[in-house]
């Protein structure tokens, strides 16, 4: 009974670990993909910049981070701001491939005010 228990909350532990550790490489993952897009000199690399930071952001949106605990309301707000964060850099995307990186890299500056809320609520 007790290899039992140990077992189960060594379970709950590695898993928790991981999915902590998934949304925090995904999270860097997305700082690179926006100094990529921040520094990129033509429509096709910041598209495709765009494009994985899209889908990180997505695969982030989807894993609940351990500071939330299981909390399914705070984890809803968290995929809010997810999303506002992900509608930002497709509005950018558009604006690039209407030919028109500058404004593109501008729309990027609303992201940081978006981290700085978002990690203070949700990290």
């Amino acid at each position: 009974m007790k290899l039992k228990t140990l077992l189960a909350i060594s379970l709950l532990a590695i898993s928790t670990t991981a999915m902590s550790a998934g949304v925090m490489k995904e999270m860097f993952q997305m700082k690179q993909q926006l100094n990529l897009l921040n520094s990129a000199e033509t429509v096709e690399a910041f598209q495709a910049s765009a494009d994985n930071f899209i889908t990180l952001s997505e695969q982030a949106k989807a894993t609940m981070p351990a500071s939330l605990e299981g909390d399914e309301t705070r984890f809803k707000g968290y995929q809010a701001g997810m999303q506002e964060v992900i509608d930002v850099v497709k509005k950018a995307n558009e604006q690039a491939k209407a030919g028109k990186l500058d404004e593109a890299k501008a729309l990027l500056t609303e992201l940081d005010g978006m981290r700085k809320k978002y990690h203070k609520e949700y990290k």
